[in-house]
């Protein structure tokens, strides 16, 4: 009995531990972070017809929702430090428009255009993203399955050795 109430002291004393040391995150703004080359900024009327589109054409580009103009702005200047980023308005042009002519080094990678299918997909290709497609399903699936299996296989190596010792 006594073993048991010292391991479950020192599992409690372990996540105590463990929680003493977790960094509470705080955040200033909205900035997307993604691994995404190229996003469509868009709002709530906006959005739903963008994705579309670009479903439609197979690209792989996201799709997000901005609230208001300074979040919009907020995102633009960190694609100022991003040369891969490419980034197309459909929503907030006004905005995008000003960004646009106060940096104008960017004018290439960030484009405005009408909330309409064939100016989307014209601005698309402007982009050099309309010959793009997604990765599909197959590659995470197969990704995910050789991690499980050398995760379990460790596993179970170890559950074996416990229970043959």
């Amino acid at each position: 009995m006594i073993n048991l109430k010292s391991s479950g002291i020192s599992a409690a004393i372990f996540i105590l531990i463990i929680a003493a040391f977790v960094v509470p995150v705080s955040a200033h703004g909205l900035h997307v972070t993604t691994n995404e080359s190229t996003i469509i900024i868009a709002d709530n009327s906006t959005g739903k017809m963008a994705r579309s589109v670009v479903d439609e054409m197979g690209v792989n580009v996201t799709v997000y929702k901005f609230a208001s103009a300074d979040d919009v702005a907020h995102e633009l200047e960190h694609a100022l430090t991003d040369p891969n980023k490419k980034i197309l308005a459909v929503a907030y042009t006004d905005t995008v428009q000003n960004f646009i002519n106060q940096h104008p080094e960017v004018s290439s990678r960030i484009m405005v255009a009408s909330a309409n299918k064939n100016s989307i997909q014209q601005t698309l290709t402007k982009l050099n993203v309309a010959g793009a497609t997604s990765s599909g399903f197959l590659t995470p699936l197969l990704s995910g399955l050789l991690i499980g299996l050398v995760f379990g296989l460790g596993i179970g190596a170890v559950w074996m050795k416990r229970k043959l010792t």
